[in-house]
């Protein structure tokens, strides 16, 4: 088991500003960092001699004794015919979907990522090593099924298959239409579909490698891009992001703006560079290398919620150079 150092506290990422701990290990061994949570009835703690009046269409969503803590804590408030999902019966289907696909536990890897009190979770499970993907730069992407979820109705369940680089940590969805599922937790939820999910991201394996091999063939020069990062990435992600896409492109460097920016583009205001992005240090060649900074900067925002909403986004801007 590997537990993921910690950065400063104001670096620290969060999840709907809730501090977030990273693990990795074995599937088996993600169990013991999942907690179980229970509905309770919303309402006041009475004083003496008074009623207690409990909300008519309101539920509490308590965690239970977990670990070091020996107290139950609540963690949320959510509506009568709120379905409350718990992670382990998450993780419960994830196992049994690989065992549906004739893939081993033993030979996935698995990542946790788990608010402070538990009420928020995504489960990362790398799929074995036939599965990657080596775009010829000995950085391979791993196929991983991403389960995300919530006991307290902040994000909707998700199931959701993806490549992820090693080197660089980035992610990128894939056949979003095909392969991601996404519910209310609201009325019956079949965690079951997580199996369809992961059986039509294994089939659209070949088709994505495709179409990787392409990107890597397909040269994109300055005067193609440039327009492109003025108009798509400033209007989608903002100025900052638009000018670090820019230079990462020119350098393979990470930058943070000089000045003000009133009077500049994001191609030219002045910058610093800050640091090599792995995997792009050589700027940007290729359509690939495009959607590997596209998720590198989505990788960096603080914010998990901000991440995901972010990297679901680059098929949408690749879209425009694609044409």
């Amino acid at each position: 088991m590997i537990v993921l150092p910690t950065t400063t506290e104001e670096k620290k990422p969060k999840w709907l500003n809730s501090p977030i701990s990273v693990f990795e290990g074995s599937l088996d061994k993600m169990f013991e960092h999942l907690p179980i949570f229970e509905r309770r009835e919303f309402g006041l703690q009475p004083k003496e001699d008074e009623e207690i009046i409990s909300h008519t269409r309101l539920d509490t969503i308590v965690r239970l004794p977990y670990k070091e803590h020996n107290h139950a804590v609540p963690v949320g408030v959510v509506s009568k015919d709120y379905n409350l999902i718990q992670h382990k019966d998450v993780l419960d289907i994830a196992l049994k979907a690989l065992e549906a696909a004739n893939i081993k536990k033993e030979d996935v890897k698995a990542k946790l990522t788990i608010t402070e009190y538990g009420e928020r979770m995504a489960l990362s499970i790398f799929l074995p090593e036939k599965y990657q993907y080596d775009p010829g730069d000995n950085n391979p992407m791993a196929l991983r099924l991403e389960c995300i979820n919530s006991v307290d109705g902040s994000t909707r369940f998700r199931a959701i298959m993806g490549w992820f680089r090693f080197v660089c940590s980035n992610g990128l969805v894939i056949g979003v239409t095909s392969t991601d599922m996404h519910r209310r937790h609201v009325g019956d939820i079949q965690l079951e579909h997580v199996g369809s999910v992961l059986t039509s991201g294994m089939k659209s394996v070949e088709k994505e490698q495709r179409n990787f091999d392409i990107w890597r063939k397909s040269k994109i020069s300055p005067d193609r891009i440039n327009p492109w990062i003025e108009s798509a990435v400033f209007k989608t992600w903002g100025f900052k992001a638009a000018t670090r896409v820019f230079n990462i492109a020119r350098s393979g460097s990470d930058i943070e703006i000089i000045g003000t920016y009133k009077g500049y583009t994001p191609t030219s205001i002045p910058v610093r560079a800050t640091q090599k992005v792995p995997g792009s240090e050589h700027g940007c060649q290729t359509l690939y290398d495009v959607s590997q900074i596209l998720a590198w900067l989505a990788k960096e925002r603080r914010d998990f919620q901000e991440q995901l909403e972010w990297r679901e986004q680059i098929p949408k801007l690749m879209k425009p150079l694609l044409n």
